[in-house]
């Protein structure tokens, strides 16, 4: 009862107090809410364990892909939980133990060695699919088939939207990587993938009969589970064989096996999930499917979806993070509507761009590179983040909570504020001692401009002067840092992105070393890094990394994974700045907000009280 007074008292103090006050109809919908919210407790009225209403989810963009071969983001994951399955996933879970021991899903049951689903050498792993598990066809409910989930895995590397991370299968997957190398060929065309994926086969991946599917591994891989979990690994109808993958026309014709279908959807405005007839709530041990429907209202920008929460008028933010004036109160009043959860993420870190030409190749140069270390205040930018209750300086890549951390923190300086004289004598045995200029590449969503202002502000301290490049979002990423050109042309010298695992909980040191460090896929020269924007390269990091991903057993993978973190932090090829928790805002009436698997709302899993 604590809680729920607390939660009602820092209304009032919303209400009340200096800059957070409201127009008062506002103001008493609010409270009303946490009135609401108070009282709907287990066991009154029934109304946790109601079904039935539609969830309403609001925010800015639209989603980036429906196709589970493309869908590369938080939110694409989050509601892939609605309309798709994979063979293995993550528990719905406030509990982090639970979260990161994977169930079975399209799968009858978790391969393991005991069972006979992985062979004793750790290269094949044999799923058989559960029946029951169906497609909504056009035709008429179907069997979801191994046939499907080979078609899903192929589709992976298709020329036209493939997967953001194709690396998880080409080292893995016996075959993988030919078979992408011989797909990149093929013109981005309807018929020509069709026949592409009639005529050929992945070595390591075989239906064998209707339900039962093998994958081959090129070595043994300890994180292949993880990575059968991840929406890319979900199984595809042979009725998207008739659209170009992720164009329009898919869009409008996507088929579902989850709990919910895609009734309709209007490009930049919304998105309608009804009711999946075809799906049998006895052959899926993971969905509870407890609401009726979902409803995805976009083009909101991020103040006006909390002020859609906070006044019952949607459920849950889709895209936005929370702005940080509206943040800070929920936080200092512990409002329960706003959840948050430690998923690892770095946000932000900042990417020291080894080929940038400017000031006499000076970022190639370790001791400059070492002085960024020292010079940037990190405190400044965890405050900036979101304050100490869910952003926290950081020195390091991975966090306590991965089953690879092992403490190491190099350059450490009293409070996290920096220590520009160390700063200082490092760039002068580098050459510098004036100092020298840099260009930071910063995107117009806040907090971005001011992160960069406090990194501008906590270098000058050193005798580093940072001149700031503001572009949109889009260009960030899809542009300048998307480009290798940009890079080698000195178009910016250091940047400041997030980086969130592509999987949460559980072993997932992968998702982070493999895109951000292993340069072993690229050439100074490539058209683009992938996610290793500033071209960090070391041979032995590359190998240590590789020997995590093909290690016998993750606690080897693991000391591989802790030697490969000490290579990057003394090459100094990033600066570790903040870890901040991700946060998501629900209103008064959702129930089963909780943290895992995405530190979202599980839109199979939340109820209403209505």
């Amino acid at each position: 009862m604590h809680r729920v007074l607390s939660a009602l008292t820092g209304e009032l103090d919303l209400f009340f107090g200096g800059k957070q006050m409201r127009a008062g109809m506002r103001a008493t919908t609010s409270l009303l809410a946490v009135v609401a919210l108070t009282f709907a407790v287990p066991g009154n009225a029934g109304a946790e364990n109601r079904h039935g209403g539609t969830l309403r989810l609001a925010g800015l963009g639209d989603l980036d892909h429906f196709d589970t071969a493309s869908a590369y983001t938080a939110v694409a994951t989050m509601i892939q939980r609605a309309y798709t399955r994979q063979l293995v996933t993550h528990p719905t879970t406030d509990d982090p133990a639970r979260a990161g021991a994977l169930v079975a899903d399209l799968a009858a049951e978790v391969p393991t060695v005991a069972n006979g689903g992985i062979s004793a050498d750790g290269r094949t792993y044999t799923f058989r699919i559960r029946r029951g598990a169906k497609w909504d066809a056009p035709s008429g409910a179907r069997q979801v088939t191994a046939d499907d989930v080979v078609l899903g895995i192929k589709r992976v590397c298709n020329p036209v939207a493939g997967a953001g991370a194709p690396q998880y299968f080409t080292d893995t997957i016996a075959g993988m990587r030919e078979f992408c190398d011989g797909f990149a060929q093929v013109a981005p065309e309807t018929g020509a993938i069709a026949r592409y994926l009639g005529g050929h086969e992945i070595t390591g991946v075989r239906a064998l009969g209707d339900r039962t599917v093998r994958f081959t591994l090129s070595a043994p891989v300890p994180d292949f589970l993880e990575i059968l979990a991840l929406g890319f690994s979900s199984p595809a109808p042979r009725e998207y064989l008739r659209y170009l993958p992720d164009g329009p026309e898919f869009r409008q014709h996507t088929i579902s096996d989850g709990p919910y279908r895609i009734s309709s959807y209007t490009p930049g405005a919304e998105i309608v999930f009804t009711r999946n007839p075809a799906w049998d709530a006895s052959a899926d041990p993971v969905r509870r499917a407890h609401v009726d429907g979902i409803h995805v209202r976009l083009g909101v920008d991020r103040q006006e979806v909390v002020t859609l929460i906070d006044t019952g008028q949607a459920d849950a933010t889709w895209d936005v993070p929370v702005p940080p004036d509206r943040l800070a109160p929920l936080l200092a009043n512990d409002d329960p509507r706003l959840r948050h959860a430690d998923v690892g993420m770095m946000e932000p870190y900042l990417v020291i761009n080894m080929l940038s030409p400017n000031e006499n190749h000076a970022t190639a140069n370790l001791l400059v590179r070492q002085a960024l270390q020292y010079g940037i205040d990190k405190a400044a930018a965890a405050d900036i983040a979101g304050g100490a209750k869910i952003a926290h300086p950081s020195c390091q890549i991975l966090g306590p909570a991965n089953p690879a951390y092992r403490q190491y923190c190099p350059y450490a300086t009293p409070g996290d504020h920096g220590d520009p004289a160390k700063a200082r004598q490092l760039l002068a045995e580098a050459g510098y001692p004036n100092g020298l200029k840099l260009k930071m590449l910063h995107s117009d969503v806040p907090p971005q401009p001011a992160i960069a202002q406090s990194v501008r502000d906590s270098l000058a301290r050193a005798g580093i002067t940072v001149e700031l490049v503001q572009v949109g979002i889009g260009d960030y990423y899809g542009k300048y840092l998307a480009d290798s050109t940009y890079a080698r042309e000195g178009a910016w010298d250091i940047v400041a992105p997030n980086w969130r695992p592509d999987w949460i909980v559980g072993a997932n040191a992968r998702s982070y070393f493999s895109p951000l460090f292993d340069s072993s896929g690229y050439s100074a020269d490539s058209p683009n890094f992938g996610s290793n924007y500033g071209f960090y390269h070391n041979p032995r990091t590359d190998g240590l990394i590789h020997q995590a991903l093909t290690a016998p057993d993750q606690a080897t993978a693991n000391t591989r994974f802790q030697e490969a973190e000490r290579q990057i932090l003394d090459d100094a090829a990033v600066v570790p700045m903040v870890t901040r928790d991700a946060t998501f805002f629900v209103s008064a009436r959702v129930r089963g907000a909780v943290r895992f698997p995405n530190a979202r709302v599980d839109p199979a899993n939340v109820r209403l009280a209505w």
